[in-house]
Order: C-alpha cells, then structure tokens, then sequence
C-alpha cells in the first residue's frame, strides 16, 4: 500500500467502523486492514483481533487531528 501510512489500531470493530465513517465523512480516504482469523472467531484481544486503519500520508496529519478530537470527546 504505497502512499499508506497507518493511523491507528483498533481492537473493536463497530468503533472502527465508526472511525472509518467518520474519516470519509471528512474526505479522508481509509483502508482497514484486518486478520481472517480475527473476524471469523470475532477475537476481541491480542494480535489476531487487530484492525489497521490506513489513510494516505498527504492525510496523515488532518486524520490525526480528527481522531484525536474523537478519542478527547470520548474522555470526557
């Protein structure tokens, strides 16, 4: 995936669906990138439950923002 870079790692798949909605909502392109064996056993820990979610690099910085911004208002 050139021109890829990961964003972060996320072990839950709604909240990653939900990232995912929200990183095309503001037009940042997203490829998430999971195990077969995590989705089939639905694994909630560990390496094989990982769910990679990439965005381009020219959008790795307006990605980190929003996530960010996400993750805070969550914290609250």
């Amino acid at each position: 995936m050139k021109g890829w870079v990961l964003l972060t790692i996320k072990y839950d798949p709604v909240t990653a669906s939900l990232l995912e909605g929200r990183l095309k909502e503001d037009n940042i392109p997203v490829v998430m990138k999971r195990e077969a064996a995590g989705s089939i056993y639905s694994l909630t820990t560990g390496p094989l439950a990982e769910i990679e979610i990439y965005v381009p690099h020219s959008k790795l910085k307006e990605a980190r923002m929003l996530l960010d911004k996400i993750e805070g208002d969550n914290n609250c």
